[in-house]
């Protein structure tokens, strides 16, 4: 859903000074466009976290920021958290504030929802313009933490041998060069691929909605998709490759890996990706492109969903990697965020 929002009131923006992508042209440029006082630059987790209490506290109307869609859900639940340790026994949560994401991460899904792809060039804009559109998303919670992707097994496995790869080179030019998609793609099919060849670890799993709740299936008929009520509560039992869950469709580099995120609003798309990796590196254009719709993937909309492995299997959160865990529950949050939508200011000169 979109909505208008008055861009006179006051901004803030909010970016890692250590982000590689944060340069001091950059830099340069925000000092240019931006007033001093509106300009937050933060160099360790405390100092961020400082200007996110300061940027509630003054009522700023809007946060801009940059970086991948971790640095996103980082930012979110830090103002989220302190949101909730101000609010009274009895009072609902807070209001989150909204948020203007700037293309600045290598790897960033966010970014192409809302259609920021000029970094500074669409904040100055923004800053100039009367009034901003706004979309409205729907947000995950587990363990008391807000996100809007997450994902278990092949995925979250992909990343952690993409961390562990830039993590053992040794040269500030070669994580340079290796950083985001060509780092991606060398540690995936140097080593996570291979790996899933020789060693199989498609474990089994089981994913179930709690009873009373409705759930949908995804049905795919002559060039149709349709959203069908499930008649039972367990969704899927069996071997899987990844099974994630989002409610925005992209997943990074324009990859369209969650097509049905929006289709029904208070939903979230939850993929069981049946496929083996070789299988997705042979469809992997149907599959960036969101248009796959074979039987190497089971589509739902679900707003709680329980996922049960046979064994401790790796976790991302945001493209980030998180954890090992046999069991996850991903549930919808009760407050929407609101996201400033830049593609009506992209065309503008």
């Amino acid at each position: 859903m979109t909505h208008s929002t008055d861009s006179s009131r006051q901004v803030a923006v909010l970016l890692n000074a250590n982000a590689r992508l944060v340069t001091d042209k950059v830099k340069r440029s925000l000092e240019r466009i931006v007033p001093r006082a509106n300009l937050f630059l933060s160099h360790t987790k405390e100092e961020a976290l400082d200007y996110v209490k300061h940027i509630i506290d003054n009522r700023y109307a809007t946060i801009f920021s940059g970086g991948g869609d971790g640095s996103f859900v980082h930012l979110l639940n830090l103002a989220r958290d302190y949101l909730k340790g101000k609010k009274r026994p009895g009072e609902a949560e807070p209001e989150l504030p909204q948020f203007g994401i700037l293309k600045l991460g290598t790897g960033n899904g966010i970014s192409s929802f809302v259609g920021s792809r000029g970094g500074t060039r669409l904040l100055e804009r923004s800053l100039h313009a009367h009034h901003l559109d706004t979309l409205e998303m729907s947000l995950i919670e587990r363990n008391d933490r807000i996100f809007h992707f997450a994902g278990s097994g092949f995925d979250a496995r992909l990343l952690k041998d993409y961390y562990d790869f830039m993590d053992s080179l040794k040269t500030p030019a070669a994580r340079k060069n290796f950083s985001g998609l060509v780092g991606y793609f060398w540690s995936g099919l140097g080593k996570t691929v291979p790996e899933s060849i020789i060693k199989p670890d498609r474990g089994e799993v089981r994913v179930e909605i709690e009873t009373g709740d409705q759930g949908f299936y995804v049905k795919h008929t002559h060039g149709r998709d349709q959203a069908v009520a499930t008649e039972s509560t367990l969704l899927y039992s069996g071997p899987s490759t990844a099974v994630a869950v989002a409610t925005e469709p992209f997943y990074g580099y324009n990859v369209r890996a969650f097509p049905f995120a929006t289709m029904k609003p208070g939903f979230m798309n939850l993929r069981v990706l049946l496929a083996q990796p070789v299988s997705l590196v042979a469809n992997m254009r149907d599959y960036w492109n969101g248009t796959y719709r074979g039987r190497g993937v089971k589509d739902f909309l679900v707003r709680k969903v329980k996922i049960t492995y046979e064994k401790p299997t790796p976790i991302q959160v945001g493209g980030d990697y998180d954890s090992l865990a046999d069991s996850i529950t991903y549930s919808i949050f009760p407050q929407k965020c609101k996201l400033v939508d830049f593609r009506h200011l992209a065309h503008l000169a």
